[in-house]
This record gives structure tokens, sequence and C-alpha cells, in this order.
């Protein structure tokens, strides 16, 4: 890698005088806003239950996508410093999940995981020491000799194996808080702090100043260290105003800290991402120039051929830490009594699918730019997915009082995609409610466009678009100057629509009038009626109704986190039995000794491939028959064809639905007691 190309990136881009002055505006801001809370930090507030899960889930979310991108960073330039500081992310991820766990009174009286009245208090201390003790590591290993000897081989072993070691770090942390808080001494009586207190934030706000001081003196400082010593202050003034200037829990500095603290990570993240992408952009632009010379099918190819396998890798890196965080949650909501706890575990769910519909919106943007995104074309009756998209959007438009209407005046089938046809309506129409005014308007309309096409427009009564701002209506993550958080979006719906639309063979338009409202329309070719409609089959749900039959379950899967999920799913199916296996060949040797009903095979495994496991079963006349679940991270349509076309029986993705995987369990057990 040349020094040109390594200045690409944010871990080693030269700190220049814009991102300076940024820096040092965001930490006067924080000076100050510090300084106006800091007399009323001892004031006490209400209990307000519900602020603790909203705030920890976005704190995790937070964590978790910075350490993505500087594990991403890592996989390239193999900085040891770069994978020191992610791993520090994804310890606070951990510590953030824990504390919240454990935190009195929100999932129990005294917190979940055997925790006392010191654990949450204790894991907050070991989480804020944690954080500066490896960004002290990261500025020691950012130095010229250390950056020298760059670890070799492949960088997925290095990531999973940092990830391991701050889950393992926390873990142990969490166990000395909980079952080994006898040994600590006492922090918190009731909701108020000890004199003890002060001997340990003192020690913490020790280390994250030494922190601070080694950032600064390792010169000459890049992009991220400046962000970085700006991350540390936030730090400081978090803990001063949640910890050290307050009186106890839910109290003025006890909120303020932690949602001032929060924004000021958001912002930065923001800022970062922002410069990230136009710098990368810029890298591709003067790459293309450089190689415009070389031979365009090669390049093609190869390009295509690593995009497919970064959007495998992302799409299984994604979704893998997503199936625990939404799969245990959705046995909390099962599970839970009362409406605080009910209320908390909404909120996980909220933000975790949230998080799993843009990373979906974003590899399904990625694979259509590859040209990897396949579509089935059949006659699809507009009238049908129309009515199916208004009843999907009905509810958000009551909850504004926006009234919902159809002006149809045709009839008839045309050639696309139903599920994406459907995708792209209501996008639009979910689009028109949130951008309407309030009592305001959404029309559908189908009519004929000749020569041989349909036409759906969706049109709203909101305030419209100005003529400056409609040439970057489908750019992706441009919300055309929306103010962040007045309306909830990525910007990336219209974008996706546009890619679909393009897809089967159709065009999407826009027209807009200030004051009056919009009108999205797309065109599609028309299609004969087909002989017969496909009859849609109707399952009920799986519930306490369904009905209970026993037998045996084999699942293969070497992550602990996936095989605890599955394990909690399966308890709710009383009489069956579970068995696992953590590695290929030991699955292949289980099937055949016990014939189980129903095999659930992940693809990733440490000897041999789901792919190949999956082979081997069906080439075994002993366990051909035994029908095998897939259930993967990887939830690119390829992939999905090839398995179902080599002999699964299903293919389910990562993060899983509870209520399916069920409804898939009675389905096979079922069958085998016919």
């Amino acid at each position: 890698m040349t020094s040109h190309d390594r200045g690409v990136f944010l871990s080693t881009l030269p700190a220049g005088r814009r991102e300076r002055r940024l820096a040092l505006t965001v930490l006067l801001v924080s000076g100050a806003i510090f300084l106006a809370l800091a007399p009323f930090a001892r004031r006490p507030l209400g209990q307000v239950w519900a602020f603790i899960p909203i705030y920890e889930s976005a704190l995790v979310v937070n964590d978790l996508v910075t350490a993505v991108l500087l594990f991403g960073q890592f996989s390239i330039l193999r900085s040891r410093a770069l994978r020191m500081l992610a791993s520090a992310y994804l310890f606070t991820a951990f510590m953030t999940i824990a504390h919240a766990l454990t935190f009195p009174g929100l999932f129990a009286p005294t917190g979940l995981l055997g925790s006392g009245p010191q654990s949450t208090a204790w894991l907050y201390m070991f989480w804020h020491s944690g954080f500066p003790l490896l960004v002290i590591g990261y500025a020691l290993l950012k130095s010229p000799d250390a950056e020298a000897g760059r670890q070799p081989g492949r960088p997925i072993f290095a990531v999973l194996g940092s990830a391991a070691a701050a889950l393992v770090v926390a873990g142990a942390f969490t166990l000395l808080a909980t079952a080994g808080q006898s040994w600590l001494p006492a922090i918190m009586r009731d909701n108020h702090y000890t004199p003890a207190m002060t001997t340990v934030i003192a020690l913490i706000w020790g280390l994250s100043l030494l922190a601070l001081g080694i950032l600064w003196r390792r010169r000459p400082h890049s992009v991220l260290d400046v962000w970085l010593m700006v991350v540390l202050c936030a730090w400081l003034f978090d803990i001063g105003l949640a910890v050290v200037l307050n009186a106890g829990r839910f109290d003025l500095g006890f909120y303020a800290g932690r949602i001032y603290g929060f924004l000021v990570l958001v912002v930065l993240l923001l800022e970062n991402g922002m410069l990230y992408v136009r710098l990368v952009e810029t890298h591709d632009s003067e790459r293309r120039e450089r190689q415009r010379a070389q031979r365009a099918e090669e390049a093609a190819t190869t390009a295509n051929r690593a995009k497919s396998e970064f959007l495998s890798r992302m799409s299984h890196e994604l979704r893998t830490p997503l199936n625990g965080i939404l799969g245990f949650a959705q046995l909390l909501e099962l599970d839970v009594e009362t409406p605080e706890q009910r209320d908390g575990v909404a909120h996980i769910l909220k933000g975790g699918r949230h998080l799993l519909g843009l990373i979906n919106e974003i590899l399904d943007i990625a694979r259509i730019e590859a040209g990897k995104f396949s579509i089935s074309l059949e006659p699809v009756e507009t009238g049908e997915v129309i009515g199916s998209a208004l009843d999907l959007v009905r509810p958000q438009a009551a909850a504004r009082g926006i009234a919902l209407s159809r002006a149809v005046g045709w009839h008839g089938h045309v050639m696309a995609d139903r599920q994406r046809l459907q995708q792209v309506l209501l996008n639009l129409l979910s689009n028109a409610v949130k951008y309407n005014r309030p009592e305001g308007a959404v029309t559908v309309s189908c009519d004929a466009a000749p020569p041989g096409r349909c036409r759906l427009t969706v049109t709203d009564t909101g305030p419209g678009i100005a003529p400056e701002r409609m040439h970057r209506l489908f750019t992706p993550f441009d919300r055309l100057d929306v103010p962040e958080g007045s309306i909830e979006g990525t910007g990336l719906g219209l974008a996706l629509s546009k890619g679909l639309v393009e897809l089967m063979g159709g065009t999407l338009r826009a027209e807009s009038t200030p004051g009056t409202g919009s009108a999205f329309s797309l065109e599609l070719p028309l299609a004969e009626a087909p002989s017969h409609e496909p009859v849609v089959q109707q399952t009920s749900a799986p519930g306490s109704d369904a009905q209970i039959v026993p037998g045996t379950v084999l699942y293969i899967e070497d992550n602990p986190s996936n095989l605890r999920l599955v394990e909690r799913i399966v308890t709710r199916r009383p009489g069956v039995k579970l068995l696992s296996a953590v590695q290929g060949r030991r699955g292949l040797e289980l099937a055949r000794a016990h014939r189980p009903d129903a095999i659930v095979l992940d693809l990733h495994l440490p000897d041999i491939g789901g792919q190949e496991v999956l082979a081997r079963l069906q080439a075994d006349p002993e366990t051909r028959g035994i029908p095998v679940v897939i259930l993967s991270a990887d939830a690119t349509p390829s992939q999905t064809t090839r398995l179902l076309q080599a002999g699964a029986h299903a293919y389910l993705t990562k993060p899983l639905s509870v209520t399916q995987f069920l409804g898939v369990l009675d389905e096979l057990l079922a069958r085998a007691v016919r």
C-alpha cells in the first residue's frame, strides 16, 4: 500500500486546520454546557426507568458502529493501534449491556445476572476505567517503531480474537461485580454515593487525564487522534456530571451527564463518518483516473468479485451481533411481566430493528450497484399490491390524522417482482405520511400510460420540495436538509426504490410544488393476466395454542451466543430434545448416530463449511431424508438460492424471528411423526 493510499484513512490522514477548528469548537461548546449544568447537578429529578434502556441501547449501537468502522480500517492497514482502539469500543459496548442488565429496578428489583446493590456502580467504574486504559495502549502502539511490525495473516482472525478478548474481559469484570461484589468496597448506599466513591472516581478521572496527556504527546496527530481527544474530554465531563458533582442516581447530573456524553459521541461519529465518505470518494476518483488505461473487463470482473465477497462478509459480521440482541430481546418480550420491563424491551427491539433495516437498505443498494441483485419478474395485479401497501401504512397514517385514498382508473397486471413492488409502494406511502402536514391526505392512483405501460402515482399534500433540491432527491443519505431527529429516516429509501424500479424495467419520477405537495410516479410494463392466481398458504403464528410435538433437533453452530439463543427458544417446546455440535464433522457424526428429526445448520464453521456439511448429509443414504434448515447471517439472494437448490429445506437469516423459527420447527416435527 502506497503512502498516498494510506492517507485516505482517518487514522493516517494528518489533522488539518478545518478538523482542528471544528474539534475545538465542539470542545468549547461542551465545556460551556458542563459549566452551565455543574451548579445544578445535585438537583433531584423523577425516576424515569425507560431512560436507561433507551440511552444504553443507543450507546451500544453507537459503539458497535464505531468498532466496525475501526476494524474495517484495521483489516486494510493491519495496524495494531487500530485493533486496540476498536477493541476499546467493543469493550464499552459489552460493558454497557452488562450495566443495563444489572441496573436495579430495571428488569428485576436487584437487577439480573445475580447482581447486588453495588454491582451496577462497580460496572460503571470498570467500564469508565477500561476505555482510557485501552486508549493509552492505542497511543503507545501508534508510534513508528510499533507500527513497523504489522501483523501478517488474515485480518478476520485478528478481529475475531479481539472481539473474543473484549468479551472475556467484560465478562470477567461483570463476574467480579456480581458474584464477587463482597470483595469490593461499598460505593453505593441506596441511590447515593459513599465516601469510598471519591477515591475510586479520582483514580478513574486520573486515568482519563493520563490517556489524554499521552495521546496529546504522540505527535503528529491524525484526524482520528484529534477527535479521540475530544471524546476523552467529553468522557471527563460525563464522569464529572454523572458521578463527581451529583449526589446519586436520578438527579440532574445523573441524566445530564449521560445525555450530554452520548450526544457528543454521536456528533463525533457523524462527523467522522461524513469525512470518511468524502475521503473514500476522492480516493476512488483518483484511482479510476490512474487505472483508465488498464483493461476495463478485467478490472470490472475483479471489482465485482471483491464486492460480492465484501457484501457476504459484511452481511455476516453485522447481522451476527444483532442476532443475539434481537433474539434474546424477543424472548424477554415473551417473559416480561411489568409495564416498565415491557417498555424497556420494546425500546431495545425498536433500536435493533431500526439498525437491521438500515443494514438491509445499505446492502441492497450495494448489490444493485454491483449488479448482484436478483429479482423474480411475474404478472402482478396492481389493485392487490396497492391494497396491501395501504393496509400496512394505515396505522402510521392514523397516528398523524392522514387520510388515505385510492383512485384506480385502470385494472390489470404489470410485469414486476411482487415483493419488491410492494416494498417500493410502501416506501413512497410512508414518506408521503411522514413528510405530510397534520390532517393531510395521501392518494394512490393507477392509470394506463401508453405505450404498453402502467403508471402508479402517490400524491401527498405536504409542504413540497424546493426546485433547487429536486436533483438531490434520489441521492443516498441525502435528506434534503431535513433537521436531524425531526422526522425519522436515513435518506436511503428513495435511492433504493429507484434502483428496484429500474431493475424491474420501469422508471421512477417525482414532481413537486412548494406549498401544495409532491407526486411520485412509477411506470412499469403491462403484463398478461396469468391463467391462475397464486394460492397463498395461510399459516398461523406459533404460540401457546400450537400443538406440541416431541422430537430431536440437531443444531450445528460454533457461536456460543447463537447456540444459547436457540437453546432458550427450544425450551418453549417441551418434549423437544436439542443436540448441539460446534464443528461440522462432529455434527455429521451426531446426525448419523441419532437420526434427528431436523437439523439446523450454520454456514460459517471452524473446520468445514456449512455448504460442505449439507452436501455430505445429502450424499449419505442414512441422513439424506433429514430436513436441513440453514440459519445464517449471510442474506445474499444468490447464497439463499444456491443452498435451497442444494437440498436445504429452508433458509432463515440472522437476526432470526423467534416466531418464524418456531413455526418452521413445528412444521418439521409434525411432519416427522406422520
